[in-house]
């Protein structure tokens, strides 16, 4: 029978001394491919060929089938801050990914808040209510995923949110996929109030720091003027005659006290006026998450692309199987039709492609046979 893959020398004799000179090689090998040979041997193994890709292929739309359809629910965060005229040429550069990460207010650190396991739990714990095909549905995200391990609950959140910043203008975007189009876009809202409580309550900045400040500095200002006060009130009363008297001692004593007094209310005063305008500045400090309209309620599948899964599936399978019979009916020929030449020539040309590997491969081999000697002796 006729090979199908034919290895031959393809030297002549009266050439093969130069080519060896300067090739290094005694035998150049020439592979001959009988493409009728490879058809009729499709032709033979079609029903093999056609049974494991069209079993493949029926996995594949029962799968698809049985995958429920999944909706996106998405919410573009504005930058906010201040402008930056360089924004650009930073971001090219990539400096600061496009945003001034020295400005406290501004929202570049919006995905790194999104991303925390303190905005992930708190989105975990909560039992969402929506409506869904004309139903009220109370669903959790531990009862949607079916799992109840905290870190697997946040792995599970993480591969349905999709959170992504544009370096260029800074806006970030919000995106949950679930197969109810209401519950994603739930989880989209539970998000933005989660980073609007954060700036709120939790988010540090300056002015904020400097009001905890002023309150802490005007406490103790305040204790010390009523201290001044009262020692003031206990040398009235010790010397009740201090409006009248010229007693020297006195009226140093008393006005030392006085002036104690005067001094704090002025430290007080100072004080509570810049509290009042820290207060102001601290309710400007805080960053604004502006949205850019409501997260959307999707009405257009996400996914899954059934169509071209099942055609992908099916063109991948059918290319492996081919390739597998090729390749057993080729091991077949080399094994047992084939002389030991056309091996050594396809290990020769092995060698010459992957000469690194090859090499590596000898000396594991050599040492293996050494040891057998050592052994043997």
């Amino acid at each position: 029978m006729k090979k199908r893959i034919t290895i031959r020398n393809s030297r002549s004799p009266e050439t093969e001394s130069l080519d060896t000179s300067s090739s290094g090689r005694a035998g150049l090998c020439r592979y001959e491919i009988d493409l009728v040979g490879l058809a009729r041997l499709l032709v033979r193994q079609r029903r093999w060929i056609a049974g494991i890709v069209g079993s493949v292929t029926v996995v594949a739309i029962v799968i698809m089938l049985t995958t429920p359809n999944r909706f996106t629910s998405t919410a573009v965060i504005l930058p906010s801050g201040k402008t930056d005229r360089y924004v650009a040429l930073r971001a090219m550069m990539g400096l600061t990914g496009g945003l001034g990460l020295d400005d406290e207010n501004s929202s570049a650190l919006y995905p790194t808040i999104l991303r925390s396991n303190l905005v992930r739990d708190s989105i975990l714990a909560r039992e969402y209510e929506f409506d869904f095909e004309g139903r009220t549905m109370f669903l959790s995200l531990s009862e949607y995923v079916g799992r109840t391990d905290p870190d697997k609950l946040r792995h599970a959140l993480a591969g349905l949110t999709s959170i992504t910043s544009s370096s260029r203008t800074g806006e970030i975007t919000v995106a949950v996929e679930t197969q109810y189009p209401e519950f994603s876009r739930a989880i989209v809202q539970e998000y933005l109030s989660q980073l609007e409580s954060y700036n709120l309550h939790r988010r540090r900045s300056e002015a904020r720091e400097r009001v905890r400040y002023l309150v802490r500095e005007l406490e103790r200002r305040d204790a010390e003027l009523e201290a001044a006060e009262d020692s003031l009130s206990d040398f009235q009363t010790a010397n009740r005659n201090w409006a009248s008297t010229t007693d020297p001692v006195i009226l140093k004593r008393l006005g030392r006290l006085k002036r104690d007094v005067t001094s704090k209310i002025e430290v007080v005063a100072f004080l509570s006026q810049e509290h009042e305008v820290a207060k102001l500045d601290a309710q400007k400090d805080v960053p604004v998450v502006r949205v850019l309209g409501e997260p959307s309620l999707p009405t257009q599948k996400s996914g899954p692309f059934r169509s071209v899964t099942v055609i992908t599936t099916f063109l991948i399978s059918s290319a492996l199987v081919i390739l597998a019979v090729f390749l057993v009916d080729l091991a077949g020929q080399l094994l047992k039709g084939s002389n030991k030449g056309d091996l050594d020539r396809i290990s020769e040309d092995l060698s010459e492609a992957f000469p690194l590997s090859s090499r590596l491969y000898s000396r594991i081999r050599g040492k293996e046979d050494r040891d057998e000697i050592l052994m043997d002796t």
